[in-house]
């Protein structure tokens, strides 16, 4: 299943082609290979775990209750592995909208109406806005366009042909789906993620655009406070995506993101993202 799958998505003749790429010759498999291996240790012991930014939102849900459109600006906190804040702001800089979650419950406040929505993040009615295949418990990674501190094997390489990047296939298969990225080894960076089924179907495409450094420096020692070695200039901004562009593979979830302003040696704890939702509010616990 796991090379049908593959050779569904990497097919020219299929009815709904995604990828258009080249085959690599063995000393390109080799570069690229060394450089992702080179971009998980730097991302994984390097990077910091947290996000601190400006953000832009706009979402596009259709086929419920017709489609629902909304376009939302304030700022977004994220801590690895699922913790996520965030606030709407007004013109005047007052909370109009916020959503927490910790990866596993939500709370979304509707200020204006007074309204508090709670649940979990795997609920029915949570799913109607996210992408299908999309692991709450993993949002920092899928925001800024990194990858689960794990061990990863590169199943298949190809190249993209339009772009100076490569395809690979990395296999998941406790969860039955395929992750395919695609990694540009000379920045050190993941331009895209497209997860697809065990059919080889794409359950959510993820694109990265326009990466930042931090406003500073965000590259950190280990935690064994040992100075790091061999770290290139070029590898030393652990940069995040300006813009982030998600779609589900039946095009009925849409989410573009734009970060600004990020903050360098963002640090949180869990305690940051519990929120107290005031008695005034309407308690409205979802299914």
């Amino acid at each position: 299943m796991f090379l049908v799958a593959a050779s569904l998505f990497f097919s020219q003749g299929c009815a709904r082609p995604i990828l258009r790429t080249l085959p690599v010759a063995e000393n390109e498999v080799r570069e690229v290979t060394s450089a992702f291996t080179r971009y998980q240790e730097i991302y994984q012991n390097y990077c910091g775990c947290c996000l601190d930014a400006e953000a832009d939102a706009a979402l596009l849900v259709s086929g419920w209750f017709n489609n629902h459109t909304g376009k939302l600006s304030g700022y977004l906190q994220a801590m690895a592995p699922g913790y996520i804040k965030f606030v709407a702001l007004n013109p005047l800089g007052q909370p109009v909208y916020i959503l927490v979650s910790n990866g596993s419950e939500f709370k979304s406040l509707n200020v204006l109406e007074r309204k508090a929505y709670l649940g979990s993040v795997y609920s029915e009615t949570f799913k109607k806005f996210s992408p299908a295949g999309f692991e709450p418990g993993l949002s920092f990674y899928w925001l800024t366009g990194r990858l689960e501190p794990k061990t990863l094997e590169v199943a298949a390489i190809r190249r993209d042909k339009v772009m100076q990047a490569y395809w690979l296939q990395l296999g998941q298969a406790m969860s039955g789906t395929d992750s395919m990225i695609l990694f540009d080894p000379r920045e050190l960076r993941i331009l895209r993620h497209v997860l697809l089924d065990e059919n080889g179907e794409y359950l959510v495409d993820v694109r990265y655009e326009s990466y930042q450094p931090a406003a500073g420096e965000m590259f950190r020692s280990r935690e064994d406070d040992q100075p790091a070695e061999n770290i290139t200039a070029n590898e030393t901004s652990c940069s995040v995506p300006g813009r982030v562009l998600v779609s589900s593979g039946s095009g009925a979830q849409k989410i573009e993101i734009q970060f600004s302003a990020v903050l360098a040696g963002a640090e949180f704890s869990p305690a940051d993202f519990d929120l107290e939702v005031p008695v005034s509010f309407e308690h409205l616990f979802v299914k």
